[in-house]
């Protein structure tokens, strides 16, 4: 039966390790080892970008809202030249389309602040770029010549979902503030000696870790298995690389077990 014997040190201030351990009395034949190396660090935070969930349904509710709808079929009536229809739909449409979405899309995960900025970005985006994109983009006013009342409602409606989508990555996003992980550095060299001078590693590198949530422990299989007497040398001579950190060392035993 395999058991597991771990030994730990810490080096401070980038500290060199030389001592001896006791091993128990059953670790007779080791068959393998792992060391593993973790140095504690402050985080430092940092903006990540995060995309919000696209509000679809909810758009589609807004826009068949009676202010709107109402504003689509007076919209209709009164597009003597595709100048007054644009100047009508900036005037009246617009304002209103701009008001329902960005007072009425709301996220939990938002702060009040954030929120407000949320509704800005709406009414910007949309002040700034919506009436170019129906009448460029879209040709509103050419395809509202053949249409009925609600088609024509349906058309804006329709376009204005898909501008909306079209802008989700620049409006429908949130920055918030993560841990950066920091990233593994050779943190030194290490030695483990074994009945005076039969070596299991010599001057093995080994990788500090400053984050490890789930410690994972790969053991390396020796190819015999080696005798021991009762204790094991460890050498660390750290290189200097680990700052203030503590590095804390853990070195995994394998061993038979009968």
């Amino acid at each position: 039966m395999k058991r597991y014997f771990v030994i730990s040190h810490q080096s401070k201030d980038n500290s060199h390790i030389n001592v001896q351990d006791l091993l128990p009395a059953s670790c007779k034949l080791i068959t393998g080892i792992a060391v593993n190396a973790t140095a504690k660090q402050d985080g430092q935070l940092e903006d990540v970008i995060e995309l919000l969930s696209f509000p679809k349904h909810l758009i589609t509710d807004l826009l068949e809202q009676d202010s709107i709808v109402d504003l689509f079929y007076s919209y209709l009536r009164t597009r003597s030249s595709e100048e007054d229809s644009r100047a009508y739909f900036v005037s009246d449409m617009l304002p209103e389309i701009t008001r329902i979405l960005s007072q009425n899309i709301k996220y939990t995960c938002l702060s009040a602040v954030e929120q407000e900025e949320l509704e800005q970005n709406i009414t910007d985006t949309f002040n700034n770029e919506f009436t170019d994109y129906l009448y460029g983009t879209v040709g509103l006013y050419e395809k509202g010549k053949y249409l009925n009342n609600l088609e024509f409602a349906d058309l804006i409606a329709q376009h204005t979902l898909m501008f909306a989508y079209k802008k989700r990555e620049d409006v429908f996003l949130h920055i918030k503030q993560e841990y950066k992980r920091p990233e593994p550095y050779e943190c030194g060299n290490i030695s483990l000696l074994v009945n005076g001078n039969s070596f299991l590693l010599r001057d093995y590198m080994v990788t500090a870790n400053r984050k490890v949530r789930h410690m994972i422990k790969e053991i390396i299989p020796f190819h015999e298995p080696l005798e021991v007497n009762s204790n094991i040398h460890t050498v660390f001579k750290s290189n200097k690389n680990s700052d203030n950190n503590t590095l804390t060392l853990r070195i995994y035993i394998e061993y038979e077990h009968e």
